[in-house]
């Protein structure tokens, strides 16, 4: 209750008024942000498996983590290996239920996607400023954005702005997720964020998402 109290000057029932209200907002934000992780990484696998295709590598690029073509090798196939591990795994315990409705199923490329985290994508997009702390990681970076990621987004995005949005993102996420205090964070601007990240990968689920959003009341009607 810390963080709380001070933020009420010591008022007890008005600190507990701002825990409600963070519970509140936290979980209007968490609305918003599983639908920004869903969009993208559904948009980035589509256009990866249309260019591991035409590069001799599998179009269901997810279930073969080590025969990834250069240079998403380089970029990707640890978190990929790590997320084909744990989709092994979850499919050894439905396959232990007999009453799991797929229980004895293949792996499918959906089951290891949802295992990649949301803060593993940032890691595939070139950043200005890595240019000159690694420029040849930032060089397999750039050629997979030239070739493949960028087909994801709108023509207007550059690799620089997805990867700051994404790192962002999933660092909030992170504290939303384990029910930090974000009564200090920029809220407005984090949710700026969410909306822009839609807008660039599907602007039909980005005004879907604006109809159906929590947090601007939310944010209004934070206790004082």
């Amino acid at each position: 209750m810390r963080p709380y109290l001070a933020s009420a000057e010591g008022h007890h029932k008005r600190a507990l008024a701002l825990y409600r209200w963070n519970m509140g907002a936290s979980a209007a934000f968490l609305e918003l942000l599983s639908l920004a992780e869903v969009v993208v990484r559904n948009a980035l696998d589509e256009h990866l498996c249309q260019w591991c295709r035409t590069n001799d590598g599998y179009h269901d690029w997810l279930l073969h983590p080590d025969d990834l073509p250069a240079p998403l090798d380089k970029l990707f196939a640890s978190v990929l290996q790590g997320a084909y591990a744990k989709a092994e795994a979850a499919k050894l315990d439905r396959d232990a239920r007999p009453d799991h409705p797929r229980r004895g199923s293949s792996l499918t490329g959906g089951d290891v996607l949802s295992q990649v985290t949301f803060g593993q994508w940032h890691g595939l997009f070139p950043w200005d400023d890595a240019q000159q702390i690694d420029p040849t990681t930032n060089g397999y970076r750039r050629q997979l954005w030239d070739e493949a990621t960028n087909k994801a987004f709108a023509p207007a995005a550059s690799g620089d702005q997805v990867h700051w949005l994404l790192f962002r993102l999933s660092y909030f996420r992170n504290r939303v997720a384990h029910h930090e205090c974000i009564l200090d964070g920029n809220l407005k601007n984090r949710l700026d964020d969410v909306f822009l990240l839609l807008s660039l990968v599907d602007p039909a689920v980005h005004v879907w998402a604006t109809s159906h959003n929590r947090v601007t009341q939310l944010l209004k009607e934070r206790p004082k």
